[in-house]
Protein backbone atom coordinates (compact mmCIF):
# COMPACT_ATOMS: atom_id res chain seq x y z
CA UNK A 1 0.00 0.00 0.00
CA UNK A 2 1.22 4.09 -0.77
CA UNK A 3 2.06 5.62 2.27
CA UNK A 4 2.66 9.46 2.66
CA UNK A 5 5.95 9.23 1.97
CA UNK A 6 5.20 7.42 -1.86
CA UNK A 7 4.25 11.10 -3.63
CA UNK A 8 5.83 11.88 -6.80
CA UNK A 9 9.62 10.90 -6.26
CA UNK A 10 8.92 7.30 -5.51
CA UNK A 11 5.71 6.52 -7.60
CA UNK A 12 7.73 8.58 -11.09
CA UNK A 13 10.71 6.07 -10.22
CA UNK A 14 8.07 3.14 -10.71
CA UNK A 15 6.36 4.08 -13.84
CA UNK A 16 9.03 4.48 -15.49
CA UNK A 17 11.58 1.56 -14.20
CA UNK A 18 8.72 -0.94 -14.68
CA UNK A 19 7.36 0.27 -18.27
CA UNK A 20 11.46 -0.37 -19.45
CA UNK A 21 11.97 -3.34 -17.83
CA UNK A 22 8.52 -5.18 -18.65
CA UNK A 23 8.96 -4.02 -22.58
CA UNK A 24 9.72 -7.45 -23.97
CA UNK A 25 6.42 -8.92 -22.54
CA UNK A 26 4.32 -6.39 -24.98
CA UNK A 27 5.24 -8.02 -27.68
CA UNK A 28 5.20 -11.52 -26.04
CA UNK A 29 1.56 -11.09 -25.57
CA UNK A 30 0.46 -11.24 -29.33
CA UNK A 31 1.36 -13.51 -31.70
CA UNK A 32 2.38 -10.73 -34.77
CA UNK A 33 4.19 -8.44 -32.80
CA UNK A 34 5.76 -11.77 -31.40
CA UNK A 35 7.23 -12.55 -35.01
CA UNK A 36 7.94 -8.84 -35.81
CA UNK A 37 10.58 -8.46 -32.30
CA UNK A 38 11.96 -12.15 -33.16
CA UNK A 39 12.42 -11.27 -36.67
CA UNK A 40 13.95 -7.44 -35.99
CA UNK A 41 11.83 -6.00 -38.20
CA UNK A 42 10.78 -3.51 -34.69
CA UNK A 43 13.52 0.14 -34.71
CA UNK A 44 13.06 2.81 -32.34
CA UNK A 45 14.69 6.44 -32.33
CA UNK A 46 13.18 6.81 -35.49
CA UNK A 47 13.52 10.73 -37.28
CA UNK A 48 12.09 12.22 -40.27
CA UNK A 49 8.99 13.68 -40.62
CA UNK A 50 7.47 10.71 -42.24
CA UNK A 51 8.36 7.07 -43.13
CA UNK A 52 9.91 7.07 -47.10
CA UNK A 53 10.90 4.22 -48.83
CA UNK A 54 11.72 3.46 -52.70
CA UNK A 55 9.17 0.92 -54.42
CA UNK A 56 10.48 -0.39 -57.73
CA UNK A 57 7.57 -1.26 -59.87
CA UNK A 58 9.35 -2.61 -63.09
CA UNK A 59 12.34 -4.65 -64.42
CA UNK A 60 15.02 -2.98 -66.63
CA UNK A 61 13.45 -3.51 -70.71
CA UNK A 62 15.53 -6.79 -72.13
CA UNK A 63 16.32 -6.51 -75.60
CA UNK A 64 17.02 -9.22 -78.42
CA UNK A 65 20.60 -9.43 -79.65
CA UNK A 66 22.24 -11.43 -82.14
CA UNK A 67 25.80 -10.42 -81.30
CA UNK A 68 25.68 -7.02 -84.01
CA UNK A 69 22.37 -6.04 -82.92
CA UNK A 70 23.36 -1.94 -82.06
CA UNK A 71 22.36 -1.07 -78.49
CA UNK A 72 20.49 1.60 -76.71
CA UNK A 73 21.03 3.05 -74.03
CA UNK A 74 18.59 5.41 -71.74
CA UNK A 75 17.99 6.11 -68.31
CA UNK A 76 15.64 4.17 -67.19
CA UNK A 77 13.40 5.00 -63.55
CA UNK A 78 12.29 1.65 -61.77
CA UNK A 79 10.93 3.38 -58.72
CA UNK A 80 8.29 5.22 -57.21
CA UNK A 81 7.94 7.19 -53.70
CA UNK A 82 5.76 5.56 -50.83
CA UNK A 83 5.21 7.64 -47.64
CA UNK A 84 3.70 7.14 -44.50
CA UNK A 85 3.17 9.41 -41.65
CA UNK A 86 4.11 8.48 -38.22
CA UNK A 87 0.70 8.39 -36.15
CA UNK A 88 0.63 7.08 -32.42
CA UNK A 89 -1.60 6.99 -29.05
CA UNK A 90 -1.75 7.97 -25.40
CA UNK A 91 -3.58 7.12 -22.21
CA UNK A 92 -3.96 9.36 -19.55
CA UNK A 93 -4.36 9.42 -16.08
CA UNK A 94 -4.22 11.46 -12.77
CA UNK A 95 -4.26 11.06 -9.06
CA UNK A 96 -4.91 14.38 -6.26
CA UNK A 97 -2.96 15.05 -4.15
CA UNK A 98 -5.84 15.02 -1.29
CA UNK A 99 -6.71 11.29 -3.07
CA UNK A 100 -3.34 10.16 -2.55
CA UNK A 101 -3.37 11.22 1.11
CA UNK A 102 -6.86 9.37 1.41
CA UNK A 103 -5.62 6.29 -0.24
CA UNK A 104 -3.34 4.77 1.91
CA UNK A 105 -3.28 2.29 4.94
CA UNK A 106 -5.79 0.00 5.85
CA UNK A 107 -8.43 2.52 4.62
CA UNK A 108 -7.37 1.57 0.84
CA UNK A 109 -9.04 -0.98 -1.45
CA UNK A 110 -7.45 -0.63 -4.19
CA UNK A 111 -3.99 1.28 -3.94
CA UNK A 112 -4.85 3.40 -6.46
CA UNK A 113 -1.25 5.21 -6.94
CA UNK A 114 0.32 2.44 -6.94
CA UNK A 115 -1.23 0.19 -9.71
CA UNK A 116 -1.55 3.20 -12.20
CA UNK A 117 1.72 2.24 -14.26
CA UNK A 118 0.51 -1.04 -14.72
CA UNK A 119 -3.34 -0.01 -15.55
CA UNK A 120 -1.84 2.74 -17.87
CA UNK A 121 0.48 0.09 -19.66
CA UNK A 122 -2.16 -3.37 -19.79
CA UNK A 123 -4.76 -0.39 -21.34
CA UNK A 124 -2.49 0.21 -23.80
CA UNK A 125 -1.32 -3.17 -24.80
CA UNK A 126 -4.86 -4.56 -25.73
CA UNK A 127 -5.01 -1.02 -27.46
CA UNK A 128 -2.30 -1.95 -29.74
CA UNK A 129 -3.17 -5.07 -30.28
CA UNK A 130 -6.53 -4.19 -32.40
CA UNK A 131 -4.13 -1.32 -34.60
CA UNK A 132 -2.18 -4.59 -36.71
CA UNK A 133 -5.40 -4.56 -38.86
CA UNK A 134 -6.87 -1.50 -38.53
CA UNK A 135 -7.32 0.37 -41.81
CA UNK A 136 -5.26 3.65 -41.62
CA UNK A 137 -6.76 5.45 -44.81
CA UNK A 138 -10.43 6.44 -42.73
CA UNK A 139 -10.77 9.39 -42.09
CA UNK A 140 -12.33 8.28 -38.18
CA UNK A 141 -8.39 6.38 -38.12
CA UNK A 142 -6.42 9.36 -39.33
CA UNK A 143 -4.11 9.01 -35.95
CA UNK A 144 -3.92 5.39 -35.90
CA UNK A 145 -1.52 2.88 -37.42
CA UNK A 146 -1.33 1.96 -40.86
CA UNK A 147 -2.61 -1.77 -40.54
CA UNK A 148 -2.93 -4.33 -43.04
CA UNK A 149 -6.72 -3.09 -43.82
CA UNK A 150 -5.34 0.10 -45.35
CA UNK A 151 -4.50 -1.84 -48.18
CA UNK A 152 -6.87 -4.53 -48.41
CA UNK A 153 -10.12 -2.87 -50.69
CA UNK A 154 -11.38 -4.21 -53.54
CA UNK A 155 -13.58 -3.18 -56.55
CA UNK A 156 -15.58 -6.29 -57.67
CA UNK A 157 -14.02 -9.03 -58.44
CA UNK A 158 -11.31 -11.00 -61.30
CA UNK A 159 -13.12 -12.84 -64.04
CA UNK A 160 -12.69 -16.19 -63.54
CA UNK A 161 -12.65 -16.61 -67.31
CA UNK A 162 -11.28 -13.22 -69.51
CA UNK A 163 -9.05 -12.16 -66.11
CA UNK A 164 -11.36 -8.29 -66.54
CA UNK A 165 -12.70 -6.40 -63.37
CA UNK A 166 -16.64 -7.21 -63.22
CA UNK A 167 -18.86 -6.65 -60.29
CA UNK A 168 -18.35 -8.81 -57.73
CA UNK A 169 -19.47 -12.51 -58.97
CA UNK A 170 -19.65 -15.53 -57.14
CA UNK A 171 -18.07 -17.61 -60.06
CA UNK A 172 -14.49 -15.47 -59.03
CA UNK A 173 -11.92 -16.76 -56.62
CA UNK A 174 -9.88 -13.19 -56.23
CA UNK A 175 -10.68 -9.43 -55.60
CA UNK A 176 -9.85 -6.71 -58.21
CA UNK A 177 -7.00 -5.07 -55.31
CA UNK A 178 -8.44 -0.77 -55.20
CA UNK A 179 -7.02 0.77 -52.31
CA UNK A 180 -4.27 3.48 -51.73
CA UNK A 181 -1.55 2.00 -49.44
CA UNK A 182 1.85 4.76 -48.65
CA UNK A 183 0.28 6.85 -51.86
CA UNK A 184 0.48 4.29 -54.49
CA UNK A 185 -2.53 2.77 -55.93
CA UNK A 186 -3.07 -1.23 -55.47
CA UNK A 187 -5.25 -1.61 -58.69
CA UNK A 188 -4.08 -4.65 -61.12
CA UNK A 189 -2.45 -2.30 -63.97
CA UNK A 190 -2.66 1.39 -62.06
CA UNK A 191 0.73 2.89 -62.86
CA UNK A 192 1.40 0.51 -65.84
CA UNK A 193 1.64 -3.61 -67.78
CA UNK A 194 -1.12 -5.77 -68.15
CA UNK A 195 -1.61 -9.57 -67.81
CA UNK A 196 0.45 -11.44 -70.97
CA UNK A 197 -1.89 -14.50 -70.39
CA UNK A 198 -4.20 -16.43 -67.82
CA UNK A 199 -6.63 -15.33 -65.88
CA UNK A 200 -4.78 -12.76 -62.43
CA UNK A 201 -3.20 -14.28 -59.89
CA UNK A 202 -2.56 -17.18 -62.39
CA UNK A 203 -0.81 -17.20 -65.72
CA UNK A 204 1.64 -14.27 -66.28
CA UNK A 205 2.00 -10.29 -66.13
CA UNK A 206 4.20 -7.58 -66.93
CA UNK A 207 5.81 -7.10 -63.20
CA UNK A 208 4.64 -3.68 -62.77
CA UNK A 209 0.72 -5.09 -63.58
CA UNK A 210 0.93 -5.75 -60.14
CA UNK A 211 3.65 -5.02 -58.20
CA UNK A 212 2.01 -3.76 -55.48
CA UNK A 213 -1.42 -5.69 -55.60
CA UNK A 214 -2.35 -8.09 -52.62
CA UNK A 215 -4.55 -11.23 -53.12
CA UNK A 216 -7.69 -11.12 -51.67
CA UNK A 217 -9.22 -14.95 -52.13
CA UNK A 218 -13.34 -15.09 -52.35
CA UNK A 219 -13.96 -17.89 -50.27
CA UNK A 220 -17.11 -17.83 -50.83
CA UNK A 221 -16.72 -18.37 -54.63
CA UNK A 222 -18.27 -21.88 -56.74
CA UNK A 223 -15.36 -22.18 -58.20
CA UNK A 224 -14.15 -23.61 -55.05
CA UNK A 225 -16.59 -26.87 -55.31
CA UNK A 226 -14.98 -29.08 -58.10
CA UNK A 227 -11.75 -29.34 -55.15
CA UNK A 228 -14.12 -29.37 -52.46
CA UNK A 229 -17.25 -31.73 -53.60
CA UNK A 230 -19.35 -29.18 -51.83
CA UNK A 231 -22.70 -28.03 -53.09
CA UNK A 232 -22.87 -24.82 -50.63
CA UNK A 233 -20.17 -22.52 -50.85
CA UNK A 234 -19.10 -21.56 -47.41
CA UNK A 235 -16.22 -20.72 -44.86
CA UNK A 236 -16.50 -24.23 -43.35
CA UNK A 237 -16.62 -25.95 -47.19
CA UNK A 238 -14.12 -24.02 -48.41
CA UNK A 239 -11.17 -22.78 -45.74
CA UNK A 240 -8.84 -25.18 -46.63
CA UNK A 241 -8.29 -24.55 -50.40
CA UNK A 242 -9.08 -20.99 -50.21
CA UNK A 243 -6.35 -20.69 -47.71
CA UNK A 244 -4.32 -22.68 -49.62
CA UNK A 245 -4.95 -20.68 -52.68
CA UNK A 246 -4.21 -16.99 -50.52
CA UNK A 247 -0.37 -18.81 -49.46
CA UNK A 248 0.26 -20.23 -53.31
CA UNK A 249 -0.82 -17.37 -55.23
CA UNK A 250 1.24 -14.97 -52.59
CA UNK A 251 4.34 -16.93 -53.85
CA UNK A 252 3.79 -15.54 -57.33
CA UNK A 253 6.83 -13.34 -56.78
CA UNK A 254 8.66 -16.02 -54.75
CA UNK A 255 11.45 -15.35 -52.94
CA UNK A 256 12.72 -16.46 -49.61
CA UNK A 257 12.16 -12.75 -48.25
CA UNK A 258 8.29 -13.07 -49.84
CA UNK A 259 6.83 -16.23 -48.48
CA UNK A 260 3.81 -16.30 -46.01
CA UNK A 261 4.65 -17.15 -42.57
CA UNK A 262 1.02 -17.05 -41.07
CA UNK A 263 -2.33 -16.71 -41.47
CA UNK A 264 -4.04 -15.24 -39.03
CA UNK A 265 -7.92 -15.17 -38.54
CA UNK A 266 -10.51 -14.82 -36.24
CA UNK A 267 -11.76 -16.83 -33.94
CA UNK A 268 -15.03 -18.66 -35.49
CA UNK A 269 -13.02 -18.97 -38.93
CA UNK A 270 -10.11 -20.68 -36.85
CA UNK A 271 -12.75 -23.16 -35.23
CA UNK A 272 -14.41 -23.53 -38.49
CA UNK A 273 -11.43 -24.93 -39.83
CA UNK A 274 -10.22 -27.06 -37.08
CA UNK A 275 -13.98 -28.81 -37.46
CA UNK A 276 -12.95 -29.15 -41.22
CA UNK A 277 -9.60 -30.69 -40.36
CA UNK A 278 -9.32 -34.52 -38.75
CA UNK A 279 -6.91 -36.07 -36.89
CA UNK A 280 -5.52 -37.71 -40.01
CA UNK A 281 -5.56 -34.53 -41.96
CA UNK A 282 -4.20 -31.76 -39.18
CA UNK A 283 -0.49 -30.97 -39.52
CA UNK A 284 1.54 -30.92 -36.76
CA UNK A 285 3.51 -27.91 -36.70
CA UNK A 286 7.32 -28.44 -36.93
CA UNK A 287 9.05 -25.02 -37.43
CA UNK A 288 11.37 -24.49 -34.49
CA UNK A 289 10.84 -20.52 -35.07
CA UNK A 290 7.48 -19.86 -35.19
CA UNK A 291 4.57 -18.99 -33.01
CA UNK A 292 5.40 -22.38 -30.95
CA UNK A 293 8.39 -21.38 -29.94
CA UNK A 294 6.63 -18.00 -28.70
CA UNK A 295 4.43 -20.11 -26.07
CA UNK A 296 1.11 -19.79 -28.73
CA UNK A 297 -0.17 -23.66 -28.71
CA UNK A 298 -3.23 -22.78 -30.74
CA UNK A 299 -1.79 -23.02 -34.31
CA UNK A 300 -1.17 -26.20 -36.33
CA UNK A 301 0.13 -25.95 -39.97
CA UNK A 302 -1.15 -26.66 -43.68
CA UNK A 303 1.58 -26.52 -46.66
CA UNK A 304 4.38 -25.29 -44.44
CA UNK A 305 2.70 -22.17 -42.95
CA UNK A 306 1.26 -21.79 -39.44
CA UNK A 307 -2.42 -21.00 -39.08
CA UNK A 308 -3.97 -19.29 -35.97
CA UNK A 309 -6.54 -16.69 -34.55
CA UNK A 310 -5.68 -13.22 -32.66
CA UNK A 311 -7.72 -11.09 -30.92
CA UNK A 312 -9.53 -8.06 -32.68
CA UNK A 313 -9.33 -9.78 -36.33
CA UNK A 314 -12.28 -8.17 -37.99
CA UNK A 315 -15.19 -10.50 -38.45
CA UNK A 316 -15.12 -13.48 -41.07
CA UNK A 317 -11.69 -12.45 -42.27
CA UNK A 318 -8.12 -13.83 -42.31
CA UNK A 319 -4.84 -12.82 -43.20
CA UNK A 320 -1.92 -14.17 -44.73
CA UNK A 321 1.42 -12.40 -43.55
CA UNK A 322 5.03 -12.45 -44.69
CA UNK A 323 6.50 -10.99 -41.82
CA UNK A 324 9.90 -10.34 -43.53
CA UNK A 325 7.71 -7.49 -45.37
CA UNK A 326 6.35 -5.88 -42.62
CA UNK A 327 8.36 -3.39 -39.92
CA UNK A 328 7.24 -1.43 -37.01
CA UNK A 329 9.28 1.54 -36.84
CA UNK A 330 9.28 3.62 -33.27
CA UNK A 331 9.87 7.61 -32.97
CA UNK A 332 10.56 6.26 -29.34
CA UNK A 333 13.30 4.75 -27.55
CA UNK A 334 10.88 1.94 -26.64
CA UNK A 335 7.57 1.01 -28.13
CA UNK A 336 5.70 2.55 -25.09
CA UNK A 337 7.36 5.68 -23.39
CA UNK A 338 6.16 6.92 -19.88
CA UNK A 339 6.26 10.60 -18.60
CA UNK A 340 4.86 11.96 -14.91
CA UNK A 341 3.77 12.19 -12.44
CA UNK A 342 3.75 15.63 -13.09
CA UNK A 343 2.74 17.70 -9.95
CA UNK A 344 0.35 20.54 -11.37
CA UNK A 345 0.92 22.72 -8.11
CA UNK A 346 -2.65 25.12 -9.18
CA UNK A 347 -4.82 21.58 -9.30
CA UNK A 348 -2.33 19.81 -6.93
CA UNK A 349 -2.62 16.67 -9.48
CA UNK A 350 -0.27 14.48 -10.12
CA UNK A 351 -0.72 13.25 -13.68
CA UNK A 352 0.48 10.27 -15.76
CA UNK A 353 0.81 9.43 -19.52
CA UNK A 354 2.03 6.29 -21.66
CA UNK A 355 2.40 7.14 -25.27
CA UNK A 356 3.02 5.48 -28.34
CA UNK A 357 4.77 7.38 -31.49
CA UNK A 358 5.30 4.69 -34.45
CA UNK A 359 3.69 3.40 -37.52
CA UNK A 360 3.82 -0.19 -39.08
CA UNK A 361 5.04 -0.17 -42.62
CA UNK A 362 4.22 -3.32 -45.14
CA UNK A 363 6.98 -3.27 -47.88
CA UNK A 364 4.54 -4.15 -50.80
CA UNK A 365 1.03 -5.40 -50.50
CA UNK A 366 1.64 -7.89 -52.74
CA UNK A 367 3.53 -10.03 -50.37
CA UNK A 368 0.18 -10.38 -48.19
CA UNK A 369 -3.39 -11.64 -48.94
CA UNK A 370 -6.61 -11.58 -47.67
CA UNK A 371 -9.03 -14.39 -46.95
CA UNK A 372 -12.88 -12.04 -47.03
CA UNK A 373 -16.70 -12.87 -48.56
CA UNK A 374 -16.83 -11.23 -51.57
CA UNK A 375 -20.07 -12.61 -52.50
CA UNK A 376 -23.10 -14.24 -50.46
Amino acid sequence: MANSTDWARAIGTTITKYLREEEEATFRKFKVFAALQASGNVTYNQGGLDLNWQVRYRNQPVQGNNGETPRVFARQNLWVDASLPYRGYQVTDQILKKEMLQNRGQEALINVAGGMAQRLKESMEQHLAKEVWVDGNLAENSLRFHGIESMMATDGTVNVLTGEKRAANAADMFGWPSDTYAGIQTGLGAIAGGQIEGSWPNGSCDPEFDFYSPVVVNYNSESFRASTGSVTNTWADNCVVATREGVHQAKRNDTRESQIDMVIMDRSMFIAYLNKLDSKERSIVTRTNGLKSFGFNDVFEQDGVEISHEYAVPTGCGYGLSISNMELHCMQGQLMDAEGPDYLIDTQAYRYVVSVLANLKFKSPRNFFKLAALTA
